[in-house]
C-alpha cells in the first residue's frame, strides 16, 4: 500500500501555529512538538483515510523517518515526539527507530493477535498484573472465544458472552457437577477474560489504534461466596506428622502401586521421597504456596540475632512473591532440623530446597512462573495425602489452610495474615483459617461487695 501525504484539517491547524511557535521555543520543549505533530493520510480503494493517531518525522544525513506515536491525545503525543528527538540526538536516528517504531495493529485482529497487542500493552501500563495472571487471564478468554466460535475479537459482543454463559452450564450438568461448583468456575473464567477490557486498558487500546468496545459490560460478574475454612482435626495433622516418616524412608508396609491410566504413573510408596517430604515441611511447617515451596532456596533460611531461625520469602532470578513482596516465617527448632538433615541428603548441588529440574534465568520470567520445578513431588505427596484422608481437589493446598488456621488460633488472624502473605485479615479470615480448638470461656461470677 503506498502511503501519500495529503493536506487535512488537523495539519492545516498544526502549521498555522509552527510559524508563530517553533522560531521561539527551542526543540526540547514540548510545545515546540507540539506544533510539528501531522495525521498522515493515504488512498484505499479509491478513498482518502487518515490515520487516526499522531505522527512525527525526523531527518537525519539527509533520511526522514516517521513515527507513529501511537495517541490520538495532543499532549501525550508531543511529549512522545519530544522523546524521540531526544534519544535520536544521543544514540542516532536509526537508533531511535529500532526503540520506538512499531507495527500499527491490524484493523480487525484475531484472537491471538489481540492477546499479543495485551501482553505488549502490559509493559507501559500502571500496576500490571503478574505474568502469571495475566496468562490466566488470557487463557480463559480464548477459552470463551473458542466455545461460541469467534475467531476475531471484535465479534466478541454481549450476546455471545451470554451464550458461553448457557454452554458452558449445559457442558457442567452433563458431566454431573453441582450447580455450586459449575457457577464458581464460570463466574472465574469470566471475571479474568473481562480484566482484559478495563478502562485503563480500553484506553491504552485506542491510544494504538484500535477501538473496541466492552463486551461485558452489563454483565452480572458476582463473587460466589465461598465456605469458610473449617480445619481438621488435631488428631488428623498429628497422624500426618507421625507418618510422615513414612513418606521419607519409605514404607515397607504400602502397597504396591496400581496404573489406572496412561497419563500418570502411581507412585510407589514402599520407596522413599523425600522430596515430597521437603514439600509437606514448607507447606504445612512454613505455609508456604506451591509456587513458593518449588523455588524455595537454601538461601532464604536466615539467622537472626536472638538465635530464631528464619525463612524470607523474595525474589529471586527465578520467583517472583505473588503479592510482590517479601515476608518472613520463623522456623521450629525440630523443622529447622529436619530440613538441614534433608540438605545433607540432597547434596549441595542446588539451590533449591526441594530437588526438581534445572531453571535458566530469565528477563521475561515468564516461562519459570508457569511451570513447577517439582512436578512429580508435588504429583506424589497430593497422591500421599489423599491415602491419609485428606481429600478434595487440591489437597497440598489445604495444608497451607491449616497453618494459617494454628497460627489464627494460636497468635491472632493479625498474625496469620503476615505470615500467610495476605493483603488483608478479611482475605485470611474468610478463606484461609478457623479455630483449631474453640475457646473455653470461663464463667464469671459477679458478686455484690459488702460495705
Amino acid at each position: 500500500m503506498k502511503m501519500k501525504v495529503e493536506n487535512s484539517e488537523n495539519r492545516t491547524e498544526t502549521v498555522q501555529k509552527k510559524h508563530s511557535v517553533t522560531k521561539r521555543l527551542p526543540k526540547d520543549h514540548v510545545e515546540y512538538w507540539r506544533a510539528k505533530l501531522r495525521k498522515r493520510t493515504y488512498r484505499h480503494a479509491g478513498k482518502l483515510v487518515e490515520i487516526p493517531e499522531w505522527q512525527i518525522r525526523l531527518q537525519e544525513g539527509g533520511r526522514a523517518v516517521w513515527f507513529n506515536l501511537g495517541t490520538r491525545n495532543v499532549e501525550v503525543a508531543a511529549r512522545k515526539a519530544r522523546e524521540i528527538y531526544l534519544d535520536s540526538l544521543a544514540h542516532g536516528l536509526k537508533a531511535a527507530e529500532a526503540h520506538f517504531k512499531r507495527p500499527a495493529p491490524p484493523p480487525s485482529p484475531t484472537v491471538e493477535e489481540f492477546i499479543a497487542i495485551y501482553n505488549e500493552i502490559l509493559k507501559s501500563v500502571d500496576a500490571p498484573p503478574i505474568h502469571r495472571t495475566a496468562y490466566r487471564y488470557c487463557l480463559d478468554l480464548s477459552r470463551i472465544c473458542r466455545m461460541v466460535r469467534v475467531q476475531r475479537i471484535r465479534d466478541l459482543t454481549a450476546e455471545k458472552i451470554k451464550e458461553f454463559k448457557i454452554l458452558y452450564l449445559e457442558h457442567g450438568r452433563r458431566h454431573g457437577r453441582s450447580e455450586d461448583s459449575i457457577k464458581v468456575s464460570m463466574s472465574t473464567i469470566l471475571r479474568n477474560a473481562a480484566a482484559i477490557f478495563s478502562r485503563q486498558l480500553l484506553q491504552a487500546y485506542q491510544d494504538r489504534g484500535l477501538s473496541l468496545n466492552n463486551p461485558f459490560v452489563g454483565q452480572r460478574l458476582r463473587r460466589i461466596s465461598i465456605k469458610p475454612y473449617e480445619p481438621l482435626g488435631c488428631d488428623v495433622i498429628d497422624r500426618l506428622w507421625r507418618r510422615s516418616k513414612l513418606l521419607r524412608d519409605g514404607d515397607p508396609d504400602a502397597p504396591p502401586p496400581v496404573r489406572r491410566n496412561r497419563r500418570w504413573h502411581p507412585a510407589d510408596f514402599r520407596c522413599p521421597h523425600a522430596d515430597a517430604y521437603a514439600l509437606l515441611l514448607l507447606e504445612l511447617g512454613l505455609g508456604l504456596r506451591r509456587n513458593e515451596a518449588d523455588k524455595a532456596e537454601w538461601a532464604w533460611i536466615t539467622t537472626a540475632p536472638n538465635g530464631q531461625r528464619l525463612l524470607t520469602v523474595k525474589e529471586t532470578a527465578f520467583f517472583r512473591p505473588k503479592s510482590k513482596e517479601s515476608r518472613t516465617i520463623p522456623i521450629a527448632a525440630e523443622l529447622f532440623r529436619e530440613l538441614m538433615t534433608l540438605r545433607e541428603r540432597f547434596g549441595p548441588s542446588s539451590p533449591f530446597i526441594v530437588p526438581g529440574l534445572a531453571l535458566v534465568p530469565s528477563n521475561e520470567r515468564q516461562p519459570n512462573h508457569l511451570r513447577y520445578r517439582c512436578e512429580r513431588a508435588h504429583r506424589v505427596l497430593a497422591e500421599w495425602l489423599r491415602i491419609q484422608g485428606i481429600t478434595g481437589h487440591r489437597p497440598c493446598h489445604r495444608l497451607r489452610k491449616e497453618f494459617g488456621s494454628y497460627v489464627a488460633t494460636a497468635f491472632g488472624l493479625f498474625a496469620a495474615q503476615k505470615l500467610l502473605g495476605h493483603s488483608s485479615p478479611q482475605v485470611t479470615a474468610d478463606f484461609y483459617s478457623g479455630l483449631t480448638q474453640l475457646p473455653q470461656p470461663q464463667i464469671v461470677q459477679l458478686t455484690a461487695s459488702t460495705p
